[in-house]
């Protein structure tokens, strides 16, 4: 895994990357890299909070949002011996895991528009309607945004380089990327678990008189009363993803979340892919794999 500091235009080299886990997820930040290297006189003052990075051929770059010092008693060329954990997300989206400094509220919009109204500067290559949002001051904007994308039926995926909301339905008619046998997946197998990832959703009409979804009612859901709603948001409600079990595979960076996945004549969403490598710097075992998280409506 090939990950560059912008600033400085320096590669880390193998010989200082301990570890590295990309992942990419169905959530409103699609896109973050973890990774561990050794500390150097050099990694220590390029790898700081705000600086860019670029990871493989992926064109849009990282901001590093957490750098922690790893520090150990050994010393080692008269400076004590340790190493740097870095977290990244796409540069842009900072301001979407921050409490928002005041309040956004628009009618009639879009999820790009109110993505850059609450502070990101990125913009979403394509894009869908959203009658109503609300983020008053205080509130995470990542929250709100994941409220309404479940309201809509939507999931916000990082695909062709590009930040993207798209609607679950639209996932579900790609094609797959491939076809894997039943026994290349662990499982899940828990009907209290599916119960659980799942709710019942009720609201009133304008009128006061009708109770919408009531018919959708599943004994063992949840039911939740959510107000201000109509018959499409409570349907669009009722469209979950579950998690249906994992797959590791050999590291394969052209899978990530979004994909399709086809499992006897079957297809499954991929909700969350990670691709970690370990480099055997410092010792230890060397290793590279990816991991999928799969799911279905």
């Amino acid at each position: 895994m090939q990950i560059t500091i912008v600033s400085a235009g320096k590669i880390i080299p193998a010989s200082e990357l301990i570890s590295a886990t990309l992942r990419t997820d169905l959530v409103p930040i699609p896109a973050s890299i973890e990774f561990t290297v050794q500390s150097t006189a050099e990694l220590d003052s390029l790898l700081k909070e705000g600086e860019q990075l670029t990871v493989n051929d992926i064109s849009h770059p990282f901001e590093l949002i957490k750098v922690t010092p790893l520090k150990t008693q050994t010393i080692k060329q008269d400076r004590r011996a340790g190493g740097i954990s870095c977290i990244g997300i796409l540069a842009g989206c900072k301001r979407l895991i921050e409490y928002s400094k005041q309040a956004v509220i628009s009618n009639e919009t879009s999820f790009n528009s109110v993505i850059r109204a609450c502070g990101a500067t990125i913009s979403l290559g394509s894009d869908l309607p959203l009658p109503k949002f609300v983020c008053l001051k205080g509130r995470m904007p990542t929250q709100r945004l994941a409220h309404y994308l479940q309201q809509e039926a939507a999931v916000i995926c990082f695909h062709k380089n590009k930040v993207a909301a798209q609607k679950i339905d639209s996932l579900f008619k790609q094609e797959a990327i491939t076809k894997l046998d039943p026994s290349s997946v662990v499982w899940i197998s828990s009907k209290p678990l599916e119960l659980m990832q799942k709710s019942s959703f009720v609201t009133v009409e304008n009128n006061g008189s009708t109770v919408v979804g009531d018919d959708s009612i599943t004994p063992g859901h949840t039911v939740t009363q959510r107000a201000g709603l109509d018959a499409r948001q409570v349907k669009n409600l009722e469209k979950v993803l579950i998690l249906r079990g994992t797959v590791i595979r050999p590291l394969n960076l052209n899978w990530n979340a979004g994909d399709i996945f086809e499992i006897d004549s079957k297809k499954y969403v991929v909700l969350t892919a990670a691709h970690h490598i370990d480099t055997g710097a410092i010792g230890g075992s060397m290793g590279t794999s990816s991991k999928f998280w799969i799911a279905n409506l």
